[in-house]
């Protein structure tokens, strides 16, 4: 065969599959919707949970703006800018782990989390990512980004025995979630991504890191200046390092 029309095959034959593979993707999407569970009782769940743990739904209104600003910057920047899936973070992370070769960055969305300690018993490795995908999207399709927030702070641990934001803002500075502050709001967006590990009474010096680098990535994102971020990180709140 002739080098030009050889090239031209693997061409045709890339082109091909690049537009074939949006359409597989949607394919699989449609029968994911069929096959996996209904999430319109996704508040209910989240109540089971609270009233497990002896916790009170905390109305995402009843919750300061730095608090929500605080977590979205940290966990999922890209909140209210994608469906469930944030293909610009999963990219990044799958690129990052294959170099590093092991797994460093999650690339899941707070969706993906919610849908991960709702649905999934807190497992979505392996095979069970795709179902995780597909359940974010359709949590996405059926509530608000709003609804959606407010459920995710009061289905989290937060370590110490806290079960949502009302326990955790009782447990760890014995105030409600209204009259945290940044530098509070702060510790506590940066707890759920490892509850033991950033314990506040157990260890206090990784929860401090742990809120450095909140505070630090809410002014990357533009949600406060760098001497807020200071004043807050400097401001005593109890759990000295």
């Amino acid at each position: 065969m002739p080098r030009r029309t050889r090239r031209q095959s693997v061409v045709a034959v890339v082109v091909a599959v690049a537009l074939g593979l949006p359409a597989l993707f949607g394919i699989a999407v449609a029968v994911g919707f069929v096959i996996t569970p209904s999430v319109d009782d996704m508040p209910h769940r989240v109540e089971a949970i609270l009233a497990k743990h002896g916790g009170t739904r905390v109305a995402l209104n009843d919750v300061p703006d730095q608090l929500s600003e605080a977590l979205i910057a940290i966990e999922d920047e890209r909140f209210y800018q994608h469906r469930g899936i944030d293909t610009q973070g999963l990219v990044r992370a799958t690129l990052t782990d294959l170099y590093h070769h092991r797994a460093l960055e999650g690339g899941s969305t707070l969706t993906q989390q919610l849908i991960k300690v709702l649905y999934m018993n807190n497992d979505d490795d392996g095979w069970r990512k795709p179902e995780n995908l597909v359940l974010a999207l359709k949590l996405e399709s059926k509530f608000s980004k709003h609804t959606i927030l407010e459920n995710y702070l009061n289905a989290v641990y937060y370590g110490h025995g806290a079960y949502g934001i009302g326990q955790a803002s009782t447990v760890y500075f014995h105030r409600a979630p209204a009259t945290l502050d940044l530098a509070r709001a702060s510790m506590l967006a940066g707890l759920p991504q490892s509850p033991s590990y950033y314990d506040l009474y157990r260890n206090p010096c990784s929860a401090r890191a742990r809120q450095f680098n909140v505070l630090a990535q809410m002014v990357h994102v533009g949600y406060i200046r760098e001497d807020q971020a200071a004043t807050a990180y400097s401001e005593p709140i109890g759990f000295p390092c």
